[in-house]
C-alpha cells in the first residue's frame, strides 16, 4: 500500500490559504501592513491607502489617440492624399483627423514606477514625532497609550501595454478605443519603534522598546481604465487647424488595485496647430476631465509642444504636459493622526507627512517616431517630472511602441 507524504495531503489546504491571502486587494494591503508589526489599521491608514490608490491610477500617462500619418480620400483622383505634415505628437493630440475608412493600429508598452510623493521619497516615508497609539484591553477599554516611531518604505511598480485603435468614421470625424492591460507591483516595508509609554491619562515617559519589522508584498494584472476618444476636425482658419475632442473614461480598472479611478469621467478637449516650413508644427491641448462622482473634483488637463521632421523618416516630439486638480482628495481630518510632540503635547499631523491638498502636475515628454515601411512607425518617449507635486516618478518614464496605418 503506497504511503501519501503528510505534506500533499495538506497541499490543497495551503493553496487555498495562498488563494485567500492573494485575494487582498492592493489597497488592503497597504492600509492593513500597519499589523505586520502589531499596530491596528483602519482610519487613516486606510484613507491613505485608499488615496494614494486613486493617485496612482490618475498619474499613469496616456499615449495619443492621434496616428502619425493621415489622409483624405480625392474623389477627382480617386486616391488617399497625406493630410499630415509631420509625424505627429505622441502625448499630445493633433487636430488632423485619420480619413474616412482608414484605421491606425497603435500597441505601446510603458514602465512607471512611483518613487516619492511632494519630494519625499517613498523609500522613508516618516513623520518627525512619534505616533500615538491607544492600547485596549479586552473589553475595549482605554488601559494606556504608546509613542511609536513609525516608518513605512513603498514601492508601486506598473508595466503597461496598451492597445489603441483608431477608426476613420467620416474624414473629418475619428473614434478611438484604449486598452490598457496593467501589472501593478506593490511592497511595503514597516518599522515601528516603541519611544514612550503612557498610562489612561496620556502623560507619556521615555520607554523605549527593540524595533518592530514588517513586510507585504502583492501583484495585481488586469485591464484599466478603458477610454473611448472622438475627434471632430474643425474648419481651418488662416493656416490654423483645430479639433474638438471628446474623452470617456469607462472605470472598468480596478481601483482597489491601483488601476482605476472607479469612476466615470466625460472630458471635452480642444486642439490647435499649425505648421511652420513644411516640418515644424506646434500644438496647443487643452480640456477637462469632468468627474461623475464628485464634479468639484475635477481636473484641467493642457499642453504644448511642437513636432519636428528631421527627415521624411525621422521626427522628433517636444512636450509640456499638464494637470491641475481643482480640489484635493482628501481633507486633512481623514488622513491625520493623533502624533506626540516634543513638549508632551499630543496633536494631529499627517499621517506620514502626506498631504492630500491640491495638486498641480508638470511634465516635460520627449521622444521620436521613425517610419520603418510604408505607414508603419516606431516610436520611443520619455516623460520627465518638472514638479514634486504627489506621487511622481523620480527619473524618466519611458515608453515605446509601434504603429500603422491600413
Amino acid at each position: 500500500m503506497k504511503i501519501v507524504p503528510r505534506s500533499v495531503l495538506w497541499l490543497p489546504f495551503l493553496l487555498l490559504v495562498a488563494a485567500s491571502a492573494d485575494a487582498r486587494s492592493l489597497r488592503d494591503q497597504l492600509g492593513q501592513s500597519s499589523l505586520t508589526v502589531g499596530l491596528a489599521g483602519g482610519g487613516a491608514f486606510d484613507a491613505l491607502a485608499e488615496n494614494i490608490a486613486e493617485t496612482a491610477a490618475r498619474s499613469l500617462p496616456v499615449v495619443s489617440a492621434s496616428a502619425g500619418f493621415t489622409y483624405r480620400y480625392n474623389k477627382e483622383l480617386d486616391i488617399f492624399e497625406r493630410t499630415s505634415d509631420t509625424l505627429g505628437p505622441i502625448f499630445l493630440e493633433r487636430p488632423d483627423t485619420l480619413g474616412k475608412g482608414k484605421l491606425n493600429v497603435n500597441v505601446s508598452f510603458q514602465y512607471v514606477q512611483f518613487d516619492e510623493f511632494d519630494g519625499q521619497s517613498l523609500n522613508r516615508l516618516r513623520n518627525t514625532d512619534p505616533i500615538v497609539i491607544r492600547v485596549a484591553d479586552v473589553a475595549g477599554n482605554t488601559v494606556g497609550f504608546t509613542a511609536n516611531q513609525l516608518r513605512y518604505g513603498l514601492k508601486i511598480q506598473n508595466y503597461i501595454t496598451a492597445f489603441s485603435l483608431t477608426y476613420g468614421i467620416f474624414d473629418d470625424l475619428d473614434v478611438n478605443l484604449l486598452v490598457p492591460v496593467i501589472e501593478t507591483n506593490l511592497d511595503v516595508g514597516v518599522r515601528s519603534k516603541q519611544v514612550a509609554l503612557a498610562g489612561p491619562d496620556a502623560v507619556f515617559a521615555p520607554a523605549p522598546a527593540p524595533q518592530a519589522t514588517g513586510f507585504t508584498h502583492g501583484v495585481a494584472l488586469g485591464v484599466g481604465d478603458i477610454l473611448l476618444r472622438l475627434k471632430y476636425r474643425l474648419a481651418e482658419w488662416h493656416d490654423i487647424r483645430s479639433a474638438a475632442g471628446l474623452q470617456l473614461r469607462l472605470p472598468s480598472g480596478d481601483e482597489n488595485d491601483f488601476q482605476g479611478t472607479g469612476s466615470f469621467e466625460a472630458s471635452p478637449f480642444f486642439y490647435a496647430s499649425t505648421v511652420y516650413f513644411s516640418r515644424l508644427e506646434p500644438f496647443v491641448n487643452a480640456g477637462v476631465d469632468l468627474r461623475a462622482d464628485s464634479v468639484e473634483r475635477s481636473e484641467a488637463r493642457y499642453g504644448i509642444g511642437a513636432d519636428y521632421d528631421a527627415t521624411r523618416r525621422v521626427g522628433l516630439t517636444l512636450a509640456f504636459l499638464g494637470r491641475s486638480e481643482f480640489k484635493g482628495s482628501a481633507s486633512p481630518s481623514e488622513t491625520n493622526f493623533l502624533h506626540l510632540r516634543p513638549s508632551g503635547a499630543v496633536a494631529e499631523e499627517p499621517l506620514l507627512g502626506l498631504s492630500f491638498g491640491r495638486k498641480d502636475f508638470l511634465d516635460l515628454s520627449f521622444g521620436t517616431r521613425i517610419v520603418v515601411w510604408h505607414d508603419v512607425m516606431l516610436f520611443a518617449n520619455g516623460i520627465y517630472a518638472l514638479n514634486n507635486d504627489g506621487l511622481r516618478n523620480d527619473t524618466i518614464i519611458p515608453t515605446v511602441g509601434f504603429e500603422g496605418t491600413f
